[in-house]
């Protein structure tokens, strides 16, 4: 029962979900490569422990988690701030 509630959390909004990681980790890439400052980083980091949670949990697939555009070795750094700035540099 635990692992149903667990899992039909995470399930829920993963479309959604993996739509919003990918946009943030867009824009907040452009938005360095601009100059710009990106304000929102909080919910980027939200939205990234929250994939993390929901792939230690079994609840998606490695698959699932980076349609976001994001790489395992990026879920395990757990840091936004690094994905963006390591995309900034490459």
């Amino acid at each position: 029962m635990r692992y149903d509630t667990v899992f039909g959390f995470f399930l829920e909004g993963l479309d959604a979900a993996t739509e919003r990681l990918r946009s943030f980790v867009d824009k907040a890439g452009q938005a360095t490569l601009v100059g710009d400052v990106f304000d929102d980083a909080a919910t980027g980091q939200g939205l990234l422990n929250s994939f993390l949670r929901a792939l230690n949990s079994g609840a998606i697939t490695e698959a699932e988690a980076t349609a976001t555009g994001v790489t395992r070795a990026e879920f395990e750094g757990r840091s936004f701030v690094r994905i963006v700035e390591s995309r900034r540099s490459a």
